[in-house]
């Protein structure tokens, strides 16, 4: 009986260990990836993805979704995710598009399909970067998610957006969405959208990416040296 009661001691006091453990591990990874010059640079490139969110305007005009307004606030996510890591593109732009909540006239429905349709466009190009670099990565990956977001619009367009736009009402929303070629006009309308963001992130990603490059190691510099002393 005793030597079981010393067994369930030990188990709980392991079990303990190992919580402990894995909470240590997990601070550590979020301190070691958030860095103090990363954090600045995701403040920074959520300023600039919020600015941008301003300029936007009726991509198709006389078209049944001329409500649709295009803008170019995810530039700063791709980029921020080619930059800093999949895991900073995305939190970029979820806080623009929380940010903008403020000027919301969904309730702040339209800013959560936003949120949703821009994962796999950040996340497919920036995770695969990580592991195979070069120009021709670049542009297969991107072109990959272009795609994957024009895809995984339409039902986020059809259940979500539409029925919101609609005034809240589902039936009429999924009805207008999928009848005369309003779906079709949405698909063009996010192909548009993705393909032009990505071409200019990929043009001015070298430039950027060399400056945060720069930032980085002067600031790694600045901390060992404060280390030594």
């Amino acid at each position: 009986m005793k030597e079981q009661q010393i067994e369930n001691a030990a188990d709980g006091v392991e079990e303990e260990l190992n919580t402990a453990v894995q909470k240590r591990t997990a601070k550590q990874v979020f301190a070691e990836y958030f860095t103090a010059t990363r954090i600045a640079y995701i403040a920074i490139f959520t300023a600039l993805s919020y600015a941008l969110r301003f300029l936007e305007f009726s991509l198709l005009p006389g078209t049944p979704i001329a409500f649709l307004k295009l803008d170019f606030s995810n530039i700063f996510p791709l980029l921020g995710g080619f930059a800093l890591g999949p895991v900073a593109g995305i939190v970029i732009g979820v806080l623009k598009e929380l940010l903008w909540i403020f000027f919301s006239s969904t309730f702040g429905v339209g800013e959560i399909a936003n949120i949703i349709v821009m994962l796999p466009f950040v996340l497919i190009p920036t995770i695969a970067y990580k592991y195979r670099k070069g120009i021709k990565s670049v542009l297969l990956f991107t072109s990959i998610g272009c795609v994957a977001q024009v895809i995984w619009s339409f039902p986020v367009n059809w259940l979500l957006n539409f029925p919101v736009f609609v005034g809240f009402n589902w039936k009429f929303g999924m009805s207008f969405f999928m009848g005369n070629y309003v779906w079709g006009w949405v698909m063009l309308f996010n192909l548009i959208k993705a393909v032009a963001i990505a071409v200019i992130v990929l043009l001015i990603y070298k430039s950027v990416s060399q400056l945060i490059k720069l930032t980085n190691e002067k600031f790694t510099k600045k901390s060992k040296k404060k280390k030594e002393n």
